[in-house]
């Protein structure tokens, strides 16, 4: 049923999976929660990035489904141009990624308050790789696979793919309306959709999978480093102090992603994909 619906409605079989993921990640801290407390456990000393780790692998767990059902779980094990290579392709993110570190750890952390636990930190770097493995493997894995398949590896099939799963992944972030300002999370979904577009380009160019999950990962991580050692800020917190010069972002990530898709590298899609389209 799942490989029909992907073959004759891609955009309807994307939406479905954004929807099925999206509700199972909104519902598992809940029952996680009231579990613990069934248990006894003092709901005060369970860290957030451990409920958050586990929420982001039933995540995961979900994108995997709908890879095995449509025969796609190969994905995960596609080297593409390899990992160290796709690392070079997707090089703007990266040195953004090391900029962020630097400018974190100079500048960034607070001066008056303590490390928080070491395990504590532990599972604030588990929480975000598992954030990057989780909405890889679905948005880029699953929807921006999908929408290749469908539209071709042509220029304009390319785009077109780029574009609707960036789309795709910037309106999943307004389920954080229910605990951030909404002037915030509109301009992260606008910031997401942009870099959304990028790593789909990424994506496409290298035809690695794991090379998004690090980069995503690991921007994740640099961007609330300051919380995840210290405590100062959480994703809520951080979502509701953007403001309007986030839309700075659909520059900054699209002009990389025409530089990637331009017309003398953007065949280099066909080698990793050109055997999916059927």
């Amino acid at each position: 049923m799942l490989k029909r619906l992907r073959r004759a409605h891609p955009v309807g079989y994307c939406l479905l999976t954004e929807v099925v993921f999206l509700a199972v990640l909104m519902v598992v801290p809940v029952l996680l929660v009231l579990l613990l407390a069934m248990l006894g456990v003092d709901l005060t000393r369970v860290d957030d990035y451990f409920l958050s780790a586990i929420q982001e692998l039933l995540g995961a767990l979900v994108a995997v489904f709908f890879l095995k059902k449509t025969d796609n779980l190969g994905l995960l094990r596609r080297r593409g141009s390899g990992f160290f290579n796709g690392i070079l392709v997707g090089m703007f993110p990266f040195a953004m990624i090391c900029y962020t570190l630097y400018g974190k750890l100079l500048f960034g952390m607070p001066t008056d308050r303590p490390l928080r636990t070491g395990w504590q930190i532990a599972w604030y770097f588990i929480g975000m790789f598992t954030v990057g493995v989780a909405e890889e493997f679905l948005f880029r894995g699953v929807i921006a696979q999908t929408l290749l398949e469908h539209f071709g590896t042509s220029r304009a099939g390319i785009w077109k793919a780029c574009l609707l799963s960036g789309f795709f992944f910037g309106g999943a972030h307004l389920t954080n309306i229910l605990s951030s300002a909404p002037f915030g999370v509109l301009m992260q979904c606008v910031f997401a959709g942009s870099l959304g577009v990028l790593f789909a380009a990424i994506y496409f160019r290298t035809g690695n999978l794991w090379v998004l999950v690090f980069l995503h990962g690991a921007q994740d991580a640099a961007s609330l480093l300051a919380g995840g050692l210290y405590g100062t800020e959480n994703m809520s917190t951080a979502v509701s102090s953007y403001d309007s010069t986030m839309l700075l972002s659909v520059l900054v990530y699209l002009i990389p992603t025409f530089f990637l898709l331009r017309k003398k590298k953007i065949g280099e899609v066909g080698l990793y994909f050109g055997k999916d389209i059927q």
